[in-house]
């Protein structure tokens, strides 16, 4: 053990010598600092703007003047997806799906107001934020720093000079490795650091603090598996290039393609596998099934025929005017439960060719740790596709009730006979709540990112073996 640490400290203080090491650290600070101050002020601006919009809603709402429940319906309300606990940190969806959402009668309208229209992560690259910093340009500090790790001792004649003293394969495999993350230290503890200051500032109570340590703590382990795999992979290649260029050329040949090219192939796969509609045709497709149940405007339809029927023989009345409640609110009430159940079902089929989407890319996570680290990220941040969906879920379900309960009051407080002449007071309006919705818990958040975990271990253990197994052959 004693060899192993001398070597360590050797290869350690060799790094730390380097003009180019002083010069990455310095430019990799600077980057994280602005990656680390814009994700706080973009965070901090929409969070800002959002809470301005949510209170302007409400106060619009509350100021609406004496009006026919069923215009109270359609003039609708808004949805605001709060931003994740760890949003500060990865954005992950939040940055691409809509965040808003208008709530209104006889409509289930998608969240609007994003950067960019793609839901699925699946094509998401990255951008100049924290998380993408310490998982994508990361790995390229260590490559820069630990492809010639190995082959310096190789082409500078010592080591066979080395086997002479009694150094044996492993133990200076092991040195090396242990010397190249000592090195490494710094550029975490700089991440760390970083990511905490922004999170801070960024004054998030979004979530539970017990929520909040394991979301962390997940996020750390992750990491912590990123970077060892990719010092692995650095000591490997090192170790059987022939030549520091050759080293150089192929450990930049695997990040170009598990960060850059794999994540947009799986994507692409994924798509072409998976195919989703697009908007209009997925709104056909509800209003077309919603019109085969039953269409309410139709007097003639067969579903509501026999609706007004039942409702007439429950009542023991031959004429609608003879009902003791509103008609027309009770046909409104239904039509609303049969295009609410419809879209549930396309909405729950459109999530789960989603979802069928992004296990594909998770699962190239086995060829890439990148994509791995960053499903775990999004996961443990509350910004990953789960949670949009979660946040569009409730957003219907407060929708649903909200209508209905507006078409309650239709029934029992509006006469059928001059129906769009009568109003409700204002003052009821101000009794309806506003739209609070709860955020996956940690639990919840974490569930399908098996795969990703297998995937990083793999990355970590897959090499090591093939490192053990080259260190050998120097013995």
């Amino acid at each position: 053990m004693h060899t192993v640490l001398l070597v360590a400290r050797a290869e350690a203080r060799l790094t730390l010598r380097k003009r180019a090491f002083r010069l990455l650290l310095a430019l990799f600070t600077v980057l994280l600092v602005t990656a680390g101050w814009l994700s706080r002020v973009r965070h901090v601006a929409e969070r800002d703007q959002q809470r301005t919009y949510q209170e302007l809603v409400r106060e619009q709402w509350e100021n609406q003047p004496d009006r026919h429940p069923h215009r109270v319906a359609h003039y609708g309300t808004f949805a605001f997806k709060p931003p994740g606990p760890l949003a500060a940190f990865d954005p992950g969806v939040d940055a691409y799906a809509g965040r808003v959402q208008f709530l209104e009668a006889h409509r289930q309208n998608s969240a609007n107001f994003a950067e960019a229209g793609a839901l699925s992560s699946a094509f998401r690259l990255g951008e100049l934020s924290l998380a993408f910093v310490v998982q994508a340009v990361l790995p390229l500090v260590f490559i820069i720093l630990g492809h010639a790790a190995w082959v310096d001792e190789r082409e500078s004649g010592r080591l066979p000079l080395l086997r002479a003293q009694g150094v044996s394969g492993p133990r200076l495999a092991l040195g090396k490795l242990l010397g190249l993350s000592a090195a490494a230290f710094p550029f975490l503890v700089v991440a760390i650091v970083a990511s905490s200051v922004a999170l801070v500032t960024a004054g998030d109570r979004t979530a539970l603090p017990s929520e909040l340590g394991p979301r962390i703590g997940t996020l750390l382990a992750a990491l912590v598996l990123h970077v060892a795999g990719w010092l692995v992979v650095v000591a490997l290649v090192s170790s059987t290039a022939g030549s520091a260029a050759r080293a150089c050329a192929t450990l930049l040949a695997l990040w170009i393609g598990g960060v850059l090219v794999l994540p947009r192939v799986a994507g692409v796969f994924a798509e072409r596998l998976h195919p989703l509609p697009d908007k209009s045709s997925f709104t056909a497709a509800v209003a077309d099934d919603v019109r085969k149940l039953g269409d309410s405007h139709d007097p003639d339809d067969p579903h509501f025929a026999e609706f007004r029927a039942a409702t007439l023989a429950r009542h023991g009345v031959a004429r609608i005017e003879d009902l003791p409640v509103n008609y027309g609110a009770l046909v409104m009430a239904e039509g609303e439960r049969v295009s609410a159940e419809t879209f549930a079902r396309h909405f729950d089929a459109l999530g789960e060719t989603m979802r069928r989407q992004e296990w594909i890319v998770d699962a190239t996570g086995l060829l890439s740790p990148y994509l791995g680290v960053r499903a775990i990220s999004t996961s443990a941040a509350g910004t990953d596709l789960d949670a949009q969906l979660a946040f569009q879920t409730q957003a219907e379900a407060f929708r649903y009730e909200f209508v209905q309960e507006l078409n309650a009051i239709h029934r029992d407080e509006i006469r059928f006979v001059g129906d769009r002449d009568q109003k409700i007071e204002a003052e009821r309006w101000r009794r309806f709540a506003d739209f609070s919705p709860t955020q996956p818990t940690f639990t919840e958040s974490m569930r399908g990112t098996t795969i990703s975990w297998l995937a990083l271990v793999g990355w970590v253990v897959a090499p090591a073996l093939f490192f053990v197994r080259q260190s050998r052959r120097f013995a």
